[in-house]
């Protein structure tokens, strides 16, 4: 492509982005540990040491700004042209993520997980109800219904 259309596109990006490719172009190539800071690899996401002090400074861009910037260059196709980073929280977020046991198995309500005893114990309930109805009413309720059933029995007289 030529130089003008990848202006465009770069023109077309969020100020974010933008903003870090002027500081940090794409075509270098960052260390992925860190250097020192006079070093022109030292990568703005690790923490850089310093060669007449000895100590490392922190990383220009803090874990919080670093994932802001990876989510929008995601979601553009462009994270490849970051630098390097050890932690990509980004990725293990989004493609590995593991769902808590609560989501996958929800516990429910009491009255949701003690329904299907509910329900079993009332299935019972109905299939021996004429049992039960006998039971409460006594023997007179049950010659009752056994005349009736003889009653409505057709015979062949």
């Amino acid at each position: 492509m030529s130089g003008a259309s990848m202006k465009h596109y770069f023109e077309l990006l969020p100020v974010q982005l933008k903003n870090f490719f002027k500081k940090y172009p794409p075509n270098v190539k960052y260390s992925d540990k860190p250097t020192l800071i006079t070093a022109m690899d030292a990568n703005p996401f690790l923490p850089n040491k310093n060669p007449a002090t000895g100590k490392y400074h922190e990383p220009k861009y803090s874990l919080r700004r670093m994932s802001d910037l990876y989510k929008l260059a995601y979601s553009y196709g462009i994270q490849d042209l970051l630098p390097p980073s050890k932690k990509l929280f980004f990725e293990e977020k989004y493609e590995n993520k593991k769902f808590m046991k609560g989501v996958l198995m929800p516990k429910g309500h009491k009255h949701e997980r003690l329904l299907e005893g509910k329900v079993a114990k009332m299935e019972e309930a109905i299939k021996n109800a004429d049992k039960y109805i006998l039971e409460a009413k006594g023997s007179k309720y049950k010659r009752r219904l056994e005349k009736k059933q003889n009653q409505n029995t057709r015979s062949w007289f």
